[in-house]
Parts: C-alpha cells; structure tokens; sequence
C-alpha cells in the first residue's frame, strides 16, 4: 500500500513539475514564450496519447 502511494505522489509531482517548471521559468525571463508554449504542447500530446492508448492495454485481447 505504501508503493502505491508513493508512485502516486511522485506522478502528481511530476504532473505538477513538467508544467510549473516552464512557468516559472518563463516568468524569471530565462526562457522565452515559445520554449514555455512548446513545452506545454508537448505535455498536451502526452497526455492525450495516455488517454488514448488506456483503453488499449484494458483489452485482454492482446
């Protein structure tokens, strides 16, 4: 039980971090708009290939 916790928070975490992190960044003008855009473009995609592909691995047919 204790895993399963822990694999949860540090996702969250990461979740939490991959699109913070660009924000943060961006609003200490070490990074420009279109690097932070870019970034959260790709977490976009990211998480609609995890949406589609679920389904997918719920199928005992493979």
């Amino acid at each position: 039980m204790q895993v399963i916790n822990a694999v949860k928070f540090l996702s969250r975490a990461s979740a939490v971090g991959s699109t913070s992190i660009p924000a943060i960044l961006r609003h200490a003008n070490l990074i420009e708009t279109g690097a932070m855009l870019i970034e959260f473009t790709s977490f976009f995609i990211l998480v609609c290939m995890a949406l589609c592909f679920h389904p997918v691995s719920l199928d005992e047919d493979w």
